[in-house]
């Protein structure tokens, strides 16, 4: 079998393939004078270029057509200037791509850039583009986001389209944004979605899940409780709040959605990339991943699937999560959460699956992903945006009720301070290589 290696060389491992000249010419005339860059994370689809989602294996041939999220993006002004890289099949959370290199922090390239959505944040973080789209199954925009120091919108699952896209599972995968401030962020989701740009909400409440203050690093809670002293004084009140009974529902369940419907949505993507049969094509995939966590989580799947009567019993879970966190917060009389993004601000590059954590080894992806995954099985949206700077990049998320999207966004605009920076930029905007 021949694959194509249009991985691109780079110092902070943001790219996996690059529009070439002609291409960014063509997309420059179509998008007129308001024309400005965006990256794509690589599982999403854009015409021209390889949907390799990160492995070698499905990097074969060029998409005949853009996913609808890129379309939305294209039908305002956007030009795609390349393939944003992730970690590999969006199986992990540092994107530590042994196919395609690290993405690293751009203000600290010793850093991880988190994932898997890492290429996307980064590139936002280093300038080169105004807006990078991402996909999120468990925190790969939200984290991120808080390890390069940007901002992130992740949307309610099923809220953005989700075709054209390689995922992982069809009960929490949807699509998300990168950006520099929050309206930004409020603006993509109204191109996609048609809706309204939500403004900043004059006052709300919000409730800390009292679990997410434990363990945290000494930086991480330093910047979280600045944070949240500043807002108390623009129209936010804050309270802690229990919502155990729900969070041990969706941990519950986390695992075994994507146990049952990771290895499905994989195959499938590779059949249609390799033309093979479903079952074979997750062969091939299975012998071509070079990342080794991700090799090992691929090979539990197969030694230990999950059962339909596990799955069964995991969407159950995932009814009753959505139920009782609805309930929980109106009995609380909170608008919607806040909390750390992660426990801890990011982990060294190449540091591999375990981090020194409060003087103790501890799993790079169980602690990434302690405060966003439960969040992805209630299908609610999260906007993240960064601390003040306290020597270490730190994000903060505002996890809203699932649809209360725009509230969500004018929440968390309140929270992160968007008067000194710029909107999209919309005319004379390099869309040039690396600018």
């Amino acid at each position: 079998m021949t694959v194509a290696r249009t991985a691109v060389p780079d110092d902070l491992g943001i790219w996996t393939q690059l529009s070439d000249d002609d291409a960014l010419a063509s997309q420059r005339s179509t998008a007129g004078p308001d024309a400005f860059p965006v990256a794509v994370k690589a599982n999403i689809a854009v015409r021209g270029l390889h949907r390799s989602a990160g492995c070698r294996v499905l990097d074969v041939a060029a998409e005949e057509a853009d996913a609808p999220v890129v379309a939305a993006f294209r039908h305002h002004g956007a030009v795609v200037v390349g393939m944003a890289n992730m970690h590999e099949l969006a199986l992990g959370v540092t994107s530590d791509n042994a196919a395609y290199g690290s993405a690293r922090v751009p203000s600290a390239p010793r850093l991880s850039a988190g994932g898997s959505s890492g290429g996307s944040a980064a590139a936002v973080a280093a300038g080169l583009v105004p807006l990078a789209l991402g996909t999120d199954t468990g925190g790969s925009v939200s984290i991120p986001a808080g390890n390069c120091g940007v901002v992130g919108f992740r949307p309610s699952t099923g809220r953005w389209p989700t075709a054209g896209i390689v995922g992982l599972s069809w009960t929490r995968d949807t699509p998300g944004v990168f950006a520099t401030t929050v309206e930004d962020a409020a603006r993509a989701d109204s191109w996609v979605t048609g809706s309204r740009s939500a403004p900043p909400v004059e006052r709300a409440r919000l409730g800390i899940p009292t679990t997410f203050l434990q363990d945290l690093d000494a930086r991480t809670e330093e910047a979280f409780f600045r944070t949240l002293d500043d807002a108390r004084g623009a129209g936010i009140d804050v309270v802690d709040v229990d919502i155990a009974d729900v969070l041990a529902r969706a941990r519950r369940a986390e695992s075994l959605v994507v146990g049952w419907e990771a290895p499905r949505e994989l195959a499938a993507a590779a059949a249609r990339a390799l033309n093979l049969p479903p079952d074979e094509a997750f062969e091939v995939l299975r012998a071509g991943v070079e990342t080794a966590d991700v090799a090992d989580f691929l090979e539990g799947l197969v030694d230990h699937p999950v059962s339909a009567d596990e799955y069964a019993d995991a969407l159950s879970l995932v009814l009753e999560a959505r139920i009782l966190a609805d309930v929980t917060l109106a009995r609380l009389g909170v608008d919607a959460l806040v909390f750390p993004t992660t426990p801890a601000p990011a982990p060294l590059s190449g540091g591999g699956a375990t981090v020194r954590h409060r003087d103790r080894e501890t799993s790079v992806f169980g602690l990434y992903t302690r405060h966003t995954g439960p969040g992805t099985i209630l299908g609610a949206p999260m906007v993240t945006v960064p601390a003040p700077g306290i020597g270490a990049t730190v994000g903060i998320t505002v996890q809203g009720r699932r649809f209360d999207d725009a509230r969500t966004l004018g929440i968390a605009r309140r929270l992160h301070d968007d008067s000194r920076d710029e909107a999209v930029p919309r005319a004379g905007v390099s869309v040039e290589h690396g600018a």
